[in-house]
């Protein structure tokens, strides 16, 4: 008796552990199904047609197919106040991308984490970490440009183009030649076969430099794995159809 016993309550024990797990699998499904339907939101500051941190956000939410809307900021000054004040975003900075209202910077992380989440990360934790690489290294030549083309008088330009240019431009070709996963792009998503965060990190600086009149596709032409990434990323549907409407404003 006390034998049958025993087993009696170990088999409660057994099927109230299942029923427990079962529910907390059910919360996880469900939590990750009310990610997927998100309202997607970019804030950034109104500097069209330059990208941008904030283009490079986009241009990574595009390349997915993912629907969102975008909140372009005039006066940055006044924003950034907002923000620090309100405790939106201590550091103050833009672009945020906000997921149902919550915000989410700065726009490498945010990426990568809308990546995660969306489940189109490659899958493969080396071909991600070639993302970030690059991602991080990009960031120096995102800064420089960006003192350059809104800090700096003609001869502050003239110098950028001249002297530091081309440097960045040959490092990051050979940063693709080293390092790249597939074919063109450094990696790209299990899940959509698209590029991510390091890719259009890249894409968006090269479009800023041509736009800014420090580069021409004549010149990216000597840089060959910059030039197949970047004649590739603007092909893709959503990226070319949102670039063909700015071209129509």
């Amino acid at each position: 008796m006390i034998q049958k016993s025993i087993i009696h309550r170990l088999v409660i024990a057994l099927s109230t552990l299942s029923i427990f797990s079962h529910h907390l699998t059910v919360e996880s499904s469900s939590a990750s199904a009310m990610t997927y339907n998100s309202r997607i939101v970019l804030k950034y500051l109104n500097i069209l047609p330059y990208g941008g941190r904030g283009g490079v956000t986009r241009f990574f939410l595009l390349s997915q197919g993912l629907t969102f809307e975008e909140d372009l900021v005039a006066n940055c000054a006044e924003e950034k106040k907002r923000m620090m004040e309100s405790g939106e975003n201590p550091a103050g900075g833009v672009p945020i991308l906000y997921i149902d209202g919550q915000a989410h910077p700065p726009h490498i992380a945010a990426a990568r984490y809308m990546a995660r989440i969306k489940g189109s990360t490659s899958g493969d934790d080396y071909k991600d970490y070639v993302q970030d690489f690059v991602a991080d290294e990009y960031q120096g030549f995102r800064d420089q440009w960006a003192k350059a083309t809104f800090g700096g008088d003609e001869d502050v330009k003239k110098d950028y183009k001249d002297n530091v240019v081309a440097g960045q431009l040959k490092k990051f070709d050979s940063l693709y030649e080293s390092f790249k996963t597939h074919e063109i792009f450094l990696s790209v998503s299990s899940n959509t076969e698209r590029p991510l965060w390091g890719d259009a990190a890249i894409f968006g600086l090269l479009r800023d430099h041509i736009l800014t009149g420090y580069v021409t596709r004549e010149d990216l032409a000597i840089y060959p794995r910059l030039t197949a990434m970047f004649t590739a990323y603007e092909v893709i549907p959503e990226v070319k159809k949102w670039l063909d409407s700015l071209e129509k404003k």
